[in-house]
């Protein structure tokens, strides 16, 4: 499926189930940063993200989801727990954004055998 039709269904779910999403966070913009402020956080992000965070938030929503299976004996559990791989899956997305735009904005572009590509 199309990443931006996932993107589109997972952002529209999550109004619809009250959740905000990454849209609803105007501070995170990257209208409200200079270009230079921009490129440092997401270079930061970048470093940090790939190095320490990745991991760390996939092994949380493997284990959340673990525990909601082997363990929710309520619907509230299990909404509980949904809502706790959602507000993990926020940060992922986020992190996800900086270290796309990192890589595609800020990267030098690549010269190939008859010049610029």
């Amino acid at each position: 499926m199309d990443k931006k039709i996932l993107e589109k269904s997972a952002e529209l779910t999550r109004k619809l189930l009250g959740s905000i999403t990454l849209n609803d966070i105007e501070e995170l913009k990257e209208e409200t940063l200079s270009d230079e402020e921009y490129k440092a956080r997401a270079s930061d992000c970048e470093l940090f993200y790939k190095k320490y965070l990745e991991k760390v938030l996939k092994l949380f929503i493997q284990k959340q989801l673990e525990e909601i299976g082997q363990r929710a004996v309520s619907e509230g559990q299990m909404v509980f727990g949904r809502g706790t791989i959602n507000g993990l899956f926020l940060i992922k997305e986020w992190f996800d954004e900086q270290v796309s735009v990192s890589l595609s904005k800020f990267q030098p572009e690549e010269k190939g055998e008859f010049g610029e590509i």
